[in-house]
């Protein structure tokens, strides 16, 4: 019998690469694409995380330290998750 179990690093690191062919599709629709409401709707992007304000410091009084971690989203990242994650079901 073979092991079909995945790690869980492999899995992230396939959803990695969707995001960044996501990223490449939106790029490519960005400069094809004119104008108008098709184009805001790929590319519109929200953003999650936390550290996009100015004023989120801790403040130790010897240090101070900032931290942030921020995910944009958009329709053409999840197309591009989407795919990766199709391409890793699919193709063992």
């Amino acid at each position: 019998m073979q092991n079909n179990k995945r790690s869980i690093v492999f899995i992230f690191l396939v959803l990695f690469f969707g995001a960044i062919i996501g990223t490449v599709f939106s790029q490519l629709l960005g400069s094809i694409l004119p104008d108008g409401v098709v184009k805001d709707f790929f590319l519109l992007t929200r953003t999650i995380g936390w550290g996009l304000k100015s004023d989120n410091w801790i403040d130790l009084y010897i240090i101070r330290l900032k931290s942030g971690f921020l995910v944009d989203i958009s329709v053409a990242s999840i197309l591009g998750m989407s795919i990766s994650w199709y391409f890793l079901r699919y193709f063992k």
